[in-house]
């Protein structure tokens, strides 16, 4: 911390370990590979390792050539007024967008007359509609620079020119970066005067006021990295802010109505309404088995005459489809037919959520709903629900936490 206070921490969840009850996974993530598997993983480790340190040596001689401020800068703190241009770059997947709120709100805190505009990937931008805190959301993809290929074609430089025009203009006075080395790019290429973020995610020499260490040094919850970080860069943090929070649109609230009430009229029930998310985004090992899911639906309707809602993106249509096909009670497959405002008005109307490891299960912590969270390899402690009463039910892989 910046003066010594240590940020509260999240309460303890309660978790259920499968210890008991055998919860079958999908083939191979089950048992430890072979030794041969694991030689040529480790190698392949140690490689990728030393390209990354020749790749940050080089930024690194890069950033102290274009080094543009001298030590020593003043300390950033709460209401200084030469703050009035912040942003906040957080380009990960939707849930960890969802894990920065809390950050936008104690800069809010801090900086009640400040604009405060946030950085995004296209596919999260939409998440935070309705915020009162942010005043605009600017939505580029840095990563595609990964991908040698993409150097080559047209749209990639037209889109980056396009985007450095957008986030230049403002002339930020702090930009905040939540999103590592890429992160720290991102920042600078703003021109922000200020700086801000973790000094071993962050190329050296690109953030005018790196914290001290980074993410997963210390056993916490995401939210409480974020949380760091904007008290670095002056933000106020207050006991609940780790506790992401999201707004309803009313438009999106609307929507929702009409879909849930399509699906009783449909399925017939009566009883709670409780969202399924099946699918993860970035790990099929972090999928309970579809066949699990089938079951979970038929108990949920038998039992409690549930309302059983399946949600996802386009692309896991096809799970919710193998999912619903293998269930004998009906439910209502909304997989790709919500926007990300109506599916967090959506998860803001059920009565509970049953969901990975996954972007939309932060989505329900945020909007206050109940949930089931079910835990695979990823730890708890780290990307977990937020909310305190949430139910973890986890499997101990061989790897885990991985």
């Amino acid at each position: 911390m910046t003066d010594g206070r240590q940020l509260p921490i999240l309460p303890a969840k309660r978790e259920v370990t499968d210890r008991q009850q055998q919860f079958a996974f999908e083939e191979g993530y089950e048992t430890r590979p072979p030794v041969e598997a694991r030689a040529t993983t480790f190698v392949g480790r140690r490689v990728k390792r030393l390209a990354q340190a020749l790749l940050r040596a080089g930024f690194g001689a890069l950033g102290a050539l274009l080094r543009d401020w001298h030590d020593p800068l003043p300390p950033l703190y709460p209401g200084d007024a030469r703050i009035r241009r912040i942003l906040v770059v957080r380009v990960d997947l939707l849930g960890d967008t969802v894990l920065s709120t809390p950050a936008v709100r104690a800069l809010r805190r801090a900086y009640p007359r400040a604009t405060i505009d946030m950085l995004t990937l296209a596919s999260s931008a939409a998440i935070l509609a309705g915020d009162p805190d942010i005043s605009r959301v600017i939505a580029f993809n840095p990563h595609v620079w990964r991908n040698p290929a993409n150097w080559r074609r047209l749209r990639t430089w037209r889109e980056a020119l396009a985007f450095l025009h957008t986030a230049r203009s403002p002339r930020y006075d702090l930009a905040v970066s939540v999103s590592g080395d890429i992160g720290s790019i991102v920042t600078r290429l703003t021109g922000a005067r200020r700086r801000v973020g973790y000094a071993r995610e962050a190329y050296r020499n690109f953030l005018t006021d790196p914290v001290p260490g980074g993410r997963y040094r210390i056993h916490q919850h995401e939210a409480q990295y974020v949380l760091r970080l904007a008290e670095a860069a002056g933000g106020i943090v207050e006991p609940g802010d780790e506790w992401p929070r999201l707004h309803v649109i009313p438009a999106a609230r609307e929507r929702a109505q009409v879909l849930l009430h399509e699906g009783r009229l449909t399925t017939g029930a009566q009883g709670p309404v409780i969202a399924l998310h099946a699918g993860a985004r970035n790990g099929q090992a972090k999928r309970w088995p579809a066949r699990h899911w089938s079951t979970l639906i038929d108990r949920l309707v038998s039992e409690l005459d549930a309302l059983v809602v399946l949600t996802g993106a386009p692309n896991e249509a096809s799970l919710a489809d193998e999912i619903t096909a293998h269930a004998l009670q009906p439910a209502l497959n909304l997989c790709g037919r919500t926007t990300l405002p109506e599916l967090t008005a959506l998860l803001s109307a059920c009565d509970l959520v049953v969901s990975g490891d996954s972007g939309p299960m932060h989505i329900a912590c945020a909007v206050r709903t109940p949930v089931v969270v079910l835990h695979g390899p990823t730890d708890p402690a780290i990307s977990g629900p937020t909310d305190p009463d949430a139910i973890i039910v986890r499997h101990a892989l061989w790897c885990s936490p991985c």
